[in-house]
């Protein structure tokens, strides 16, 4: 017997010393587990095999050898039978199966020579980490089928009982929720259709607002246009009036002026006349001015 690990001697104290085939149980579970992960190394050491030759020693390393080989003849006599139509459905079914009995005598003696040395499982698995994906998969699903049927072993039947009362007031429970749950909902989607009628009212009075308020802006422009175009109109009008009333200012003005010349012509010789007339007078006005004031000198 090797040390007891961990979980081990946790198992031996919950279990109890009459439930010894509980223990054989989950111990045979165990070593299935370690063997399952020990094959699933294989193909990787095989494929490194020079790298493992000095820590595997030489027994399993021909051991290693002779399952390689009857690897490769599985993989040949697979391959042929899908090529070769002609051979034998039964001779070939007998092929199959000696070379499959082969196979596994040969995995069963690299697990018994592997797991006779356990520090050498442990430094393979260390160094060898890596599995293919389906039988990491199947490791790991074996491993829950093992923690399952360990949680069973350990079940007593009142406990069993217990569960299943447990499990129903659950499923009761679970089925109540379940219904409150319906109702909640079909009370939410009542409130959503609700909300959502209201929120409908209210992009009804927005269309309506906004509606109105693009019937307004229409109004607004249609009105400033108007006022534009009577403004216009008017300025038009004003303008042409004013036009008028210039061309009417214009012939008034040249009319005045026709008049204003032919007056200053009507009235030039008379002006002469006068100018003439009014020189003769100062004429005689300074010529007597000169007498008196010659008689003056001559009196005084």
């Amino acid at each position: 017997k090797g040390m007891e690990t961990p979980e081990k001697a946790t198992i031996t104290r919950r279990l109890k010393p009459d439930t010894i085939e509980t223990e054989r149980i989950i111990t045979v579970l165990d070593e299935t587990i370690a063997k399952l992960e020990l094959s699933s190394l294989i193909p990787r050491i095989i494929d490194s095999l020079d790298r493992f030759t000095d820590m595997l020693g030489p027994e399993i390393t021909n051991n290693l050898i002779e399952h390689q080989k009857l690897s490769k003849e599985m993989e040949r006599l697979l391959s042929s039978s899908e090529e070769d139509d002609t051979m034998r459905a039964e001779e070939q079914q007998g092929c199959l199966c000696l070379l499959e009995q082969r196979l596994k005598c040969s995995v069963r003696n690299v697990l018994r020579l592997l797991l006779a040395n356990p520090l050498l499982c442990q430094a393979l698995k260390h160094k060898v980490w890596e599995r293919e994906s389906p039988a990491e998969e199947f490791i790991k699903a074996f491993g829950e089928f093992r923690n399952f049927m360990l949680e069973r072993l350990l079940t007593s039947p009142m406990e069993e009982e217990e569960k299943i009362r447990f499990m129903e007031d659950m499923s009761l429970q679970i089925k109540k929720n379940t219904e409150v749950i319906t109702a909640l909902q079909a009370e939410l989607a009542a409130a959503i259709r609700t909300q959502e009628e209201e929120i409908h009212k209210k992009d009804n009075v927005i269309e309506d607002l906004k509606t109105s308020m693009q019937h307004l802006t229409k109004d607004y422009q249609a009105g400033i246009q108007h006022i534009k175009q009577e403004a216009e109109k008017q300025r038009e009008e004003d303008l042409q009036a004013s036009q008028g009333r210039c061309a009417r200012l214009q012939q008034d003005i040249q009319q005045l002026g026709a008049q204003l010349n032919a007056l200053v012509v009507e009235h030039r010789m008379p002006e002469l006349a006068l100018r003439k007339r009014k020189c003769r007078m100062e004429m005689e006005i300074v010529n007597w001015i000169q007498k008196y004031d010659a008689d003056m000198e001559e009196k005084q």
